[in-house]
């Protein structure tokens, strides 16, 4: 059964109804006071986990990612997972949450708007950087009969131009994969978001792939390859659901922190989220806690403009949309 937490709504609208409320449109820098970092040490810390899988899931996993941090940094560590990437950014800007774990668009946007800060980027599988993906189980999708990959998923390369006129399932409006690049793909190939195709937030990256499982929708995007998350659910998901598009390289998501935070405690998170890696370096992949919940295995510095190609996806796509409007 289908459960979007936005229904049918325009895409476009939805996004920079978005942005407009947190002051981004124009993409400026933050539009409030700098914040403020000399602070006292917090005796308590909160953990955000964004929703990018059903959150029973994330919760399952939460707790003992919390005890890990605690244990490292010598203080409480509380967790929650918020409805959407934009109430964890909110919940980080009001103070209600000191550390997330966010995607490049929604961290951009706390940044810009907040100063949360970036301070590890996720690896995975020994990648940095991740694609989104284009879903189907209608094979007419594709250019050439799909075939099985090295994980026995079918996939196959099919134009983009083939989703006009169908029901697509995007994820979270502040999703990079699940809704920003993959509208600029559509902007790109003269497809207008509003228009050309109806659409449908489902909210987490496995919710998009279940509902093209399921029949609900005909087209979903999520991350590359969230099918792998479902395969016990779902034994056949690599067989039925069918991946015919990508899109171009993006960074991966990362650990952020509050802006206001001291030095030495935002370093401390840093430090911790490492040691926990490295403790878990020598255990099955299942053993792993941050595995577990977001199939992250590592960690790597955070080089400068990170989000260089995130702001230049947004710039591209609010052209387009000033251009078509």
């Amino acid at each position: 059964m289908l459960r979007p937490f936005v229904s049918r709504v325009p895409l476009v609208l939805t996004l920079l109804s978005m942005l407009a409320l947190v002051g981004l449109t124009g993409c400026g820098g933050p539009s409030g006071d700098d914040p403020s970092v000399d602070g006292e040490a917090p005796q308590k810390l909160v953990l955000g986990l964004v929703p990018a899988r059903e959150a029973d899931v994330l919760i399952e996993n939460t707790d003992e990612l919390s005890e890990a941090l605690s244990a490292e940094l010598g203080v409480p560590v509380e967790s929650f997972v918020p409805q959407d990437y934009t109430g964890l950014v909110e919940a980080m800007g009001s103070g209600r949450a000191d550390i997330g774990l966010l995607p490049p668009f929604a961290a951009m946007l706390g940044n810009q708007r907040y100063g949360i800060e970036p301070v590890l980027i996720s690896v995975r599988r020994g990648e940095a950087t991740y694609k989104a993906q284009w879903m189907t189980t209608d094979p007419s999708l594709c250019a050439e009969p799909p075939t099985a990959d090295e994980n026995g998923m079918l996939r196959c390369d099919g134009p983009i131009e083939g989703v006009r006129g169908r029901l697509v399932a995007f994820t979270d409006p502040t999703s990079t994969s699940g809704h920003l690049f993959p509208a600029l793909q559509l902007l790109d190939a003269g497809i207008n978001p509003e228009q050309d195709i109806q659409s449908v937030f489902i909210g987490g990256h496995d919710a998009a792939a279940i509902a093209v499982y399921n029949g609900d929708v005909e087209v979903g995007v999520a991350f590359e390859d969230v099918r792998r998350l479902l395969r016990d659910e779902y034994p056949d998901i690599g067989e039925k659901v069918i991946v015919f598009g990508q899109s171009p390289p993006i960074p991966n998501d990362g650990v952020t922190v509050r802006g206001d935070l001291p030095p030495e405690t935002r370093d401390a998170i840093r430090r911790a989220f490492l040691a926990i890696t490295e403790r878990d370096a020598d255990k099955p992949q299942e053993e792993r806690v941050l595995w577990r919940i977001y199939e992250i295995d590592g960690f790597v510095a955070v080089e400068p403009g990170l989000y260089d190609v995130v702001k230049r996806a947004f710039r591209e796509m609010r052209d387009k949309i000033d251009l078509n409007s």
